[in-house]
């Protein structure tokens, strides 16, 4: 993994400051899981959930970034090792199951209207970027959700767009065209309450080919 910017260190500060030497809190936990030799492998993100089944136990779910840089699933081995390092700062009566995060892709589809005089190809381009940029996978986290509000106000606060006339989240599956993506998904259109998108418990979204999944027409 790359070396952590100004903005990963200065987000991982509070948590290494206020962690102990051993595993009380959520934040202890994660502490200690960003904090992990990178000889032994890197998580790259985590996320600690309560077990609905068994209260008496945890829900650990991490992923990994592959030599591509895309989210992936994580070694066994490094899951191993994980668990015989968590293991040295946990309490006696800690339990946890160590888990592989869902990465769920997806794409985003729009359709604007424009100014007249403005050149549509230029238009959509631009914010496409904006949008690939704003929603790039250092931007999630493992059950953090997409907010259409947010993609929205990108597109209606670009010069030379009047009106946003649609705009679809929309699962990215399999194989299309040659690009390979998660086999995870869920019903996007069902689960879509309030502008805001939920994936399932330990999942976590990813743009995975911005230049091919976010499409836009403009009128």
């Amino acid at each position: 993994n790359d070396a952590p910017g100004l903005a990963a260190m200065k987000n991982l500060i509070p948590v290494a400051r206020n962690s102990q030497m051993r595993i009380v809190t959520r934040e202890d936990l994660l502490a200690r899981i960003y904090s992990f030799p990178s000889k032994f492998g890197r998580v790259y993100r985590a996320a600690f959930e309560k077990n609905r089944s068994n209260p008496l136990a945890g829900l650990l779910f991490i992923c990994s970034i592959d030599a591509q840089g895309n989210i992936t699933t994580s070694p066994d081995s490094l899951k191993l090792n994980l668990s015989k390092y968590l293991n040295e700062y946990r309490l006696i009566s800690d339990a946890m199951d160590i888990l592989d995060a869902k990465v769920i892709n997806f794409g985003v589809k729009y359709e604007v209207m424009i100014a007249n005089d403005a050149d549509r190809i230029s238009v959509i381009n631009s914010i496409n970027s904006i949008i690939a940029s704003s929603m790039n996978r250092a931007s999630f986290q493992i059950g953090q959700p997409i907010l259409l509000d947010d993609i929205s106000n990108i597109i209606i606060n670009f010069p030379d767009v009047l009106s946003l006339v649609s705009l679809r989240v929309i699962p990215r599956t399999g194989n299309i065209e040659g690009r390979d993506y998660s086999d995870a998904t869920f019903p996007f259109e069902e689960s879509l309450k309030y502008g805001i998108l939920r994936g399932p418990l330990g999942s976590i979204f990813e743009l995975k080919f911005p230049q091919f999944d976010i499409s836009g027409n403009a009128i």
